[in-house]
Protein backbone atom coordinates (compact mmCIF):
# COMPACT_ATOMS: atom_id res chain seq x y z
CA UNK A 1 0.00 0.00 0.00
CA UNK A 2 1.31 3.33 -0.95
CA UNK A 3 0.57 6.40 1.00
CA UNK A 4 -0.88 9.34 -0.87
CA UNK A 5 0.53 12.60 0.60
CA UNK A 6 -2.55 14.59 -0.54
CA UNK A 7 -5.04 12.33 1.21
CA UNK A 8 -5.60 12.95 4.93
CA UNK A 9 -7.32 10.67 7.34
CA UNK A 10 -9.78 11.83 9.97
CA UNK A 11 -7.32 10.78 12.63
CA UNK A 12 -4.73 13.30 11.50
CA UNK A 13 -7.09 16.29 11.70
CA UNK A 14 -8.38 17.33 15.11
CA UNK A 15 -12.07 16.55 15.41
CA UNK A 16 -12.22 15.05 11.93
CA UNK A 17 -12.70 18.52 10.38
CA UNK A 18 -12.75 18.11 6.60
CA UNK A 19 -13.88 14.47 6.67
CA UNK A 20 -16.84 15.42 8.87
CA UNK A 21 -17.78 18.13 6.40
CA UNK A 22 -17.47 15.72 3.49
CA UNK A 23 -19.65 13.16 5.30
CA UNK A 24 -22.34 15.78 5.91
CA UNK A 25 -22.22 16.89 2.28
CA UNK A 26 -22.58 13.28 1.08
CA UNK A 27 -25.55 12.62 3.31
CA UNK A 28 -27.11 15.98 2.30
CA UNK A 29 -27.96 16.90 5.88
CA UNK A 30 -26.66 18.94 8.74
CA UNK A 31 -26.16 17.63 12.26
CA UNK A 32 -27.99 20.08 14.53
CA UNK A 33 -27.68 18.08 17.73
CA UNK A 34 -24.52 19.90 18.77
CA UNK A 35 -26.18 23.33 18.50
CA UNK A 36 -29.26 22.42 20.48
CA UNK A 37 -27.16 20.83 23.20
CA UNK A 38 -25.12 24.00 23.73
CA UNK A 39 -28.10 26.36 23.77
CA UNK A 40 -28.47 27.98 27.18
CA UNK A 41 -31.60 29.40 28.65
CA UNK A 42 -31.39 33.09 29.50
CA UNK A 43 -32.00 34.33 33.01
CA UNK A 44 -35.53 35.83 33.38
CA UNK A 45 -34.43 38.26 36.10
CA UNK A 46 -34.82 41.40 33.95
CA UNK A 47 -38.40 40.48 33.07
CA UNK A 48 -39.25 39.76 36.68
CA UNK A 49 -37.79 43.12 37.77
CA UNK A 50 -39.82 44.90 35.08
CA UNK A 51 -42.99 43.10 36.17
CA UNK A 52 -42.32 43.91 39.84
CA UNK A 53 -41.69 47.58 39.06
CA UNK A 54 -44.89 47.74 37.04
CA UNK A 55 -46.92 46.24 39.89
CA UNK A 56 -45.25 48.61 42.38
CA UNK A 57 -46.00 51.60 40.16
CA UNK A 58 -49.65 50.54 39.91
CA UNK A 59 -49.82 50.35 43.72
CA UNK A 60 -48.16 53.74 44.15
CA UNK A 61 -50.50 55.19 41.51
CA UNK A 62 -53.49 53.86 43.46
CA UNK A 63 -52.14 55.48 46.62
CA UNK A 64 -51.68 58.78 44.74
CA UNK A 65 -55.31 58.56 43.67
CA UNK A 66 -56.36 57.94 47.29
CA UNK A 67 -54.30 60.93 48.45
CA UNK A 68 -55.89 63.06 45.72
CA UNK A 69 -59.38 62.02 46.81
CA UNK A 70 -58.41 62.92 50.38
CA UNK A 71 -57.80 66.49 49.29
CA UNK A 72 -54.00 66.81 49.24
CA UNK A 73 -53.57 67.56 45.57
CA UNK A 74 -49.98 68.83 45.80
CA UNK A 75 -48.70 65.63 47.38
CA UNK A 76 -50.71 63.51 44.92
CA UNK A 77 -49.20 65.48 42.04
CA UNK A 78 -45.69 64.78 43.38
CA UNK A 79 -46.45 61.09 43.71
CA UNK A 80 -47.67 61.04 40.10
CA UNK A 81 -44.32 62.42 38.92
CA UNK A 82 -42.56 59.54 40.67
CA UNK A 83 -44.99 57.03 39.17
CA UNK A 84 -44.45 58.39 35.64
CA UNK A 85 -40.71 57.78 35.86
CA UNK A 86 -41.21 54.43 37.58
CA UNK A 87 -43.52 53.24 34.81
CA UNK A 88 -41.06 54.43 32.16
CA UNK A 89 -38.27 52.40 33.77
CA UNK A 90 -40.56 49.37 34.07
CA UNK A 91 -41.64 49.68 30.43
CA UNK A 92 -38.08 49.99 29.13
CA UNK A 93 -36.88 47.02 31.19
CA UNK A 94 -39.92 45.02 30.11
CA UNK A 95 -39.25 45.82 26.47
CA UNK A 96 -35.61 44.76 26.84
CA UNK A 97 -36.69 41.54 28.54
CA UNK A 98 -39.33 40.76 25.91
CA UNK A 99 -37.06 41.42 22.94
CA UNK A 100 -33.89 39.97 24.43
CA UNK A 101 -35.48 36.84 25.84
CA UNK A 102 -34.72 37.64 29.48
CA UNK A 103 -38.13 36.56 30.76
CA UNK A 104 -40.35 37.31 27.77
CA UNK A 105 -43.72 36.81 29.47
CA UNK A 106 -42.78 38.74 32.58
CA UNK A 107 -41.43 41.56 30.42
CA UNK A 108 -44.48 41.66 28.14
CA UNK A 109 -46.93 41.72 31.02
CA UNK A 110 -44.75 44.30 32.76
CA UNK A 111 -44.93 46.60 29.72
CA UNK A 112 -48.74 46.33 29.59
CA UNK A 113 -49.16 46.92 33.34
CA UNK A 114 -46.70 49.83 33.27
CA UNK A 115 -48.58 51.36 30.34
CA UNK A 116 -51.91 51.27 32.13
CA UNK A 117 -50.40 52.32 35.49
CA UNK A 118 -48.95 55.51 34.01
CA UNK A 119 -50.99 58.46 35.37
CA UNK A 120 -50.83 60.32 32.07
CA UNK A 121 -52.34 57.35 30.23
CA UNK A 122 -54.97 56.94 32.95
CA UNK A 123 -56.01 60.61 32.64
CA UNK A 124 -56.23 60.31 28.85
CA UNK A 125 -58.35 57.16 29.19
CA UNK A 126 -60.68 58.82 31.71
CA UNK A 127 -61.07 61.87 29.45
CA UNK A 128 -61.90 59.64 26.48
CA UNK A 129 -64.15 57.10 28.23
CA UNK A 130 -65.90 59.01 31.02
CA UNK A 131 -65.25 62.77 31.05
CA UNK A 132 -68.11 63.31 33.51
CA UNK A 133 -65.94 61.72 36.22
CA UNK A 134 -63.45 64.59 36.03
CA UNK A 135 -66.04 67.25 36.79
CA UNK A 136 -66.97 65.55 40.07
CA UNK A 137 -63.35 65.03 41.19
CA UNK A 138 -62.45 68.68 41.60
CA UNK A 139 -65.41 69.59 43.80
Amino acid sequence: MTSNPHQRSSRSTPGGGSDEFARLMRSNTVDVRAKTATRRRKNPLVGKIAFGLAIASAAVDASAFAVFMGGDTTFAFGICFVVVFLTLVAAVLGFIAAVGGFGRWYGSIGVVVAFFANPVILIVLVVMVAPELLTDMGA
